[in-house]
């Protein structure tokens, strides 16, 4: 290793030798009359063409409606419209609100986690766990102070695309709490984009 403490010059050689003549570098070629110098490649085999069963939306929106029971006794008479919203993520989990209205003003807000098995074909069965608060009218605001209204809902999905970006959404719910349980089956209808 050699170290210089004090100034350094560098100076070019005096004579620069001669460059070669421009025809030897750059051969000089006539133009063709749309300005092409080269023809483009041609394409022997055409690209493969795209998956047409390939399902791309980050986020939905669900309209839904069905019957909901207690489990005892079984007896689906409260009727079921609502909604869900499945926020932008490409993979799984993904997060998914939404708000259900029941007979005699009663409804459910719930929200939680969703994970698809096929998230990118037609066919997309899923799975959700999460939670979710029952809002009855008579108790006004004060239904989110009641422990009983809180449930944990679960629910086993099987959804199809029918037409891009339109599915159909068949859902089975279960909603426990440490006092009841119940049990919803909904048909909605999807919109991703």
């Amino acid at each position: 290793m050699f170290l210089n403490s004090g100034p350094t010059h560098a100076s070019p050689p005096n004579e620069i030798p001669e460059s070669p003549r421009q025809q030897e570098i750059w051969p000089e070629r006539k133009l063709s009359d749309d300005l092409d110098i080269s023809s483009p490649p041609r394409a022997t085999e055409a690209p493969p063409a795209a998956d047409a069963y390939y399902y791309s939306y980050p986020q939905a929106l669900t309209f839904r409606v069905g019957v909901a029971s207690d489990l005892s006794p079984i007896n689906f008479k409260d009727n079921v419209i609502g909604f869900q919203y499945l926020f932008p993520k490409f993979l799984s989990p993904r997060l998914e609100a939404g708000a259900d209205l029941h007979n005699e003003g009663n409804g459910h807000v719930h929200a939680g986690a969703r994970w698809y098995w096929h998230e990118r074909s037609y066919f997309r069965p899923s799975y959700k766990f999460g939670g979710d608060i029952f809002a009855q009218s008579s108790q006004g605001m004060a239904t989110i102070l009641h422990w009983d209204n809180y449930f944990f809902r679960m629910s086993a999905t099987l959804e199809y695309v029918v037409w891009n970006p339109w599915s159909l959404r068949l859902e089975h719910e279960l909603l426990i709490n440490h006092k009841s349980r119940s049990t919803d089956i909904t048909l909605g209808v999807t919109r991703g984009w």
